[in-house]
């Protein structure tokens, strides 16, 4: 190739080409000067550093790579080439035969070309020399036609120069093969190939893990407060999403059946429950007896049937059933279960009735004095308000959020009620994004883009994503489309296609498949945690969209996006000014 090392340039040679070679070019064509690559010059050898002096791209007949060299050149009958005094490594023609072949493979694996190659050519040229100097009847060689070369008279005027084109493409074209005019598209992807606009940025996979590093570590004032709580029996823990009171409630737990407790670690969403119950770190306490592991309403139906009082189970239990018939069957199992834990951890408290968590303390040996510890967030009460003073558990607080970068804490904290100051840990992150998608198939399309995007471009693994919903997804259209363009497929194992519960025990719920990405609602996905969260379906009448923003939006460690309605997108503003007063939440037939 036109290595600098073997022939020094003078500045005419190439200003030629550009000068005079570029102004006589068809209307269309391009020329690229100096291209250089790196490329294996046969499969399985190693790269090797590569260049042509120049490239004429012509849309009509191809492209042409043309190597340059300057001074007088000389062939000997050895077969070796001269420039000036410099002895070259190899022919200028196979230079540029070498640099052709190099150029189109380069552009035919470019992700954007289509059909067939292109027609690539190649030539030299000599500015210095006359082809005419040649003896009569004299050639450069069998592989180095004079019909290829550019030479000074060739490159005198931009007139001599389009002739001489005309001659080294017509000499191509009497070698058999047709012309193959390349299209605007094709055109398009040479220019990307060999002048690339580029922008280099973090991938939001590498952000994932750099963000996951920070949180590794407990903070210095949930250790503080593990080492106060460690004397108290009964407390009551209010932490604002992103405390980590999840964690907490757990460290209590094992530490509890680490000490000979038989403790009861109770929780409201079942795909909480599952998660804490095949955390590592609590199978030995769990696999002894020492440690059990339910949902609320799952214990009332375990308790309920062991003591023979929980009536048979309707088709289709209703909201009736969760909030009074399985308590009541618990209130009536305390008798003959009484006394089993001596400890009672609670997690997502302001989820549960007043009567319920006496009836949690009354499961005890020791009702009222008994350990019993309690984490909730009242900002989170999505079913009921928050009934947890019913206990008279001395209170502390969990001030700082340990898992949202700050600009996912400042979108979702707009919308917390409680009374604490919290502060995030991480200053780092993206800003959230809010994409605005009218319901039905616009807000379908957004999401499916939104996931194509997460996966196939930032490439994030499937497993760290959670598409959550603000309706039941009974009622979702996501999850009746479930699958997406580019592989994308939404996974539940706690409902059916339809999205009806199956009603499985916490254990029971399989595995997540590999290649899937979960969807579940945001109610159900309180008390748990995702790499990056992606909220749809808010609906702008909810009079619980607030507490929805805050819950779903603080699911997110790293990443945060919101598909919402132009509707729920101009009350946005509002909303965190009326989010003070906090709207009461219903309670919906949820949790089990």
């Amino acid at each position: 190739m036109g290595d600098p090392k073997d022939q020094p340039r003078g500045e005419h040679h190439v200003q030629a080409i550009l000068e005079r070679v570029a102004a006589a070019l068809e209307p269309g064509a391009h020329l690229y000067p100096n291209v250089r690559w790196l490329a294996p010059t046969h499969p399985g050898r190693p790269p090797r550093d590569g260049e042509i002096d120049a490239l004429l791209v012509d849309p009509a007949r191809g492209l042409l790579a043309i190597e340059v060299k300057d001074g007088r050149v000389e062939r000997d009958r050895f077969g070796r080439w001269y420039a000036g005094t410099r002895e070259l490594k190899e022919s200028p023609f196979r230079q540029a035969e070498t640099g052709k072949h190099a150029i189109r493979d380069l552009v035919c694996s470019q992700p954007g070309w289509t059909g067939p190659e292109p027609r690539v050519l190649h030539a030299v040229a000599f500015p210095d020399v006359d082809r005419a100097s040649l003896a009569e009847g004299a050639t450069l060689g069998p592989d180095a036609p004079a019909e290829l070369v550019l030479d000074r008279v060739d490159l005198a005027d931009p007139g001599a120069a389009a002739q001489a084109l005309d001659r080294v493409f017509a000499f191509w074209s009497a070698d058999g093969s047709r012309d193959r005019p390349l299209a605007e598209h094709h055109l398009a992807v040479i220019a990307g190939a060999l002048e690339p606009e580029v922008r280099l940025r973090p991938l939001l996979r590498g952000d994932l893990e750099a963000g996951e590093r920070e949180l590794l570590a407990p903070t210095h004032h949930q250790l503080q407060l593990l080492r106060t709580l460690h004397g108290r029996r009964r407390a009551s823990i209010d932490g604002g999403a992103g405390s980590g009171k999840t964690l907490l409630a757990i460290e209590k737990a094992r530490r509890l059946a680490a000490d000979g407790f038989a403790v009861l670690f109770v929780c409201f969403n079942q795909p909480l429950a599952r998660w804490v119950a095949d955390l590592p770190e609590l199978a030995p306490a769990i696999a002894s007896g020492r440690l059990t592991v339910s949902t609320f309403h799952e214990l009332c139906r375990r308790l309920g049937e062991e003591a023979g009082v929980l009536p048979p189970v309707p088709d289709e239990p209703g909201r009736d059933w969760f909030d009074e018939v399985l308590p009541k069957a618990l209130e009536r199992a305390i008798e003959p279960a009484g006394g089993r834990w001596q400890a009672v951890v609670v997690d997502e408290g302001q989820d549960f009735a007043a009567s319920w968590l006496e009836s949690l303390d009354l499961l005890t040996a020791s009702p009222g004095e008994a350990v019993f510890y309690l984490f909730h967030d009242p900002a989170q009460a999505l079913f009921r308000e928050d009934a947890s003073a019913v206990l008279g558990l001395e209170e502390y607080e969990l001030p700082d959020n340990c898992r949202n970068a700050r600009p996912i804490h400042d979108f979702a904290y707009r919308w917390y009620t409680g009374s604490a100051a919290h502060e995030p840990l991480r200053e780092d992150g993206r800003a959230p994004e809010v994409v605005v998608a009218e319901p039905g198939d616009p807000t379908l399309e957004a999401v499916g883009a939104i996931l194509r995007r997460l996966v196939h471009v930032e490439k994030v693994d499937r497993s760290r994503i959670a598409v959550l919903t603000g309706c039941s997804l009974a009622r979702s259209a996501v999850w009746r489309q479930r699958r997406f363009r580019g592989d994308l497929a939404l996974w539940n194992g706690h409902v059916d296609t339809a999205g009806r519960s199956l009603r499985l025990a916490a254990d029971a719920v399989p595995a997540q498949p590999p290649r899937t990405i979960l969807c579940e609602t945001i109610h159900r996905f309180k008390g748990l945690e995702t790499d990056v969260a992606v909220l749809v379906e808010l609906r702008a009448d909810d009079a619980r969209l607030p507490r929805l923003l805050y819950v779903g939006a603080s699911r997110a460690k790293h990443h945060l996006v919101a598909v919402v309605t132009p509707e729920v997108a101009r009350m946005v503003g509002s909303i965190a000014r009326a989010a003070q007063g906090g709207a009461a939440p219903t309670s919906p037939a949820e949790g089990t």
